[in-house]
């Protein structure tokens, strides 16, 4: 065991960077020493270091996230949407995957009001970086001028964003209290809402100018513009009757298909 995990931390140590030293990798995941390799841990393993590889080059070994430390900004991207009744009032829920920073590879959540949602869609800070929507503008005859706008929390899926880890509030799982953007994650975003706009873009699966990305059955597994990460199955649904889609990942209401277990999370 002791042999097959030094052979492992050559490994690594011969796909980083020459820089950082055998040493501070071994640090790093010395955790592992003890636990059986799988698929998963192996995946979690080379991104954590992967996603910091600015702190092994400086020789910071980069263990299991336990508890922050420091306040620190963190990339981030939105991999889950939902909207949730919370404390009797409904909110938008964000699951939020973290791309790089101390707690690679955990996820952590964000419940931001209807108000406040609506407000990030189009806000920009003082060098006009944002989650990138259109601000609806109208002509004096009603029409619309404005483009790549928002209809739908499910247009956030996908998007990228900062977020300032605060240490005072983040000792059993990671909290942030801000959120930042960057000029690349700004063009990310639009560039995705671009894709999914079918005044701007055309379906890349065929499907024609009347199929929203947000009400789309297919999963980014099959289409990259996709707001959800699975294909949805089709079939009869007990609660409502209707032929209607099944997310396959659904944990906490089986069974039921896509529109009933929006419903449900709602009530």
């Amino acid at each position: 065991m002791a042999e097959e995990f030094q052979a492992f931390v050559d490994i690594l140590h011969a796909e980083l960077p020459r820089n950082i030293l055998r040493g501070t990798i071994l640090n790093s995941i010395k955790g592992l020493l003890k636990k059986t390799l799988d698929a998963d841990l192996l995946l979690e393993t080379c991104w954590r270091l992967a996603g910091n590889v600015e702190q092994l080059l400086e020789q910071e070994a980069v263990p299991v996230w336990g508890q922050q430390t420091k306040f620190e900004w963190i990339p981030a991207e939105i991999c889950e949407v939902s909207t949730v009744k919370r404390f009797s009032k409904l909110e938008h829920q964000f699951v939020f995957a973290s791309l790089a920073g101390s707690i690679v590879p955990l996820k952590l959540v964000q419940n931001w009001s209807f108000r406040k949602t609506y407000y990030l869609t189009t806000y920009r800070d003082e060098h006009g970086n944002g989650f990138g929507f259109g601000r609806h503008r109208m002509n004096g005859r009603g029409e619309q001028l404005g483009h790549l706008l928002y209809y739908d929390v499910r247009q956030f899926y996908g998007l990228q964003c900062l977020l300032l880890l605060d240490p005072t509030r983040s000792m059993t799982d990671p909290v942030a209290t801000e959120i930042g953007q960057t000029g690349a994650m700004t063009k990310h975003n639009r560039d995705l809402i671009r894709q999914r706009d079918r005044s701007e873009t055309a379906c890349i699966k065929g499907l024609g100018d009347h199929q929203e990305c947000y009400t789309c059955p297919y999963g980014t597994d099959r289409c990259v513009n996709a707001t959800h990460p699975v294909t949805y199955a089709k079939g009869a649904c007990p609660r409502c009757t209707k032929m209607g889609f099944f997310d396959p990942q659904e944990e906490d209401h089986l069974g039921i298909c896509v529109n009933c277990v929006f419903e449900e999370r709602r009530s």
